[in-house]
């Protein structure tokens, strides 16, 4: 019965290949465990190491979409960096969101004020 390291390094030479290209959709946990053995949990682990790897983005329980194979050979201090900077651009968009909300509810408290009176 095949581990998370050989089903995970099945799955690689295939994305690797461009079997699964870039952008696309892995085929479901129970797919690649009727191909290539195991359980479904250990299959799931095996998508999980992609992922820290890069090689995957998992959007939710059931989907991984493939990467670019040219963000896997990033070190994981610039996929942090990626990230951080990614988040404090965020935060900024945030900020410009409250800002925006909080003048939308002083519109709002005062055109309520206008029909008490």
């Amino acid at each position: 019965m095949p581990g998370r390291k050989d089903i995970a390094a099945t799955l690689r030479d295939r994305i690797r290949t461009g079997e699964y290209p870039v952008g696309s959709r892995m085929p479901s946990t129970r797919e690649i465990t009727a191909e290539l053995g195991g359980s479904r949990a250990t299959t799931s682990a095996a998508l999980h190491l992609l992922a820290d790897e890069g090689f995957l983005t998992l959007k939710d329980k059931s989907t991984a979409v493939v990467r670019s194979p040219a963000a896997t050979d990033e070190t994981p201090e610039a996929r942090i960096a990626d990230v951080r900077a990614e988040l404090l651009a965020l935060r900024g968009d945030v900020a410009d969101v409250q800002q925006r909300l909080d003048e939308v509810t002083d519109r709002l408290s005062n055109a309520l004020d206008k029909l008490r009176t």
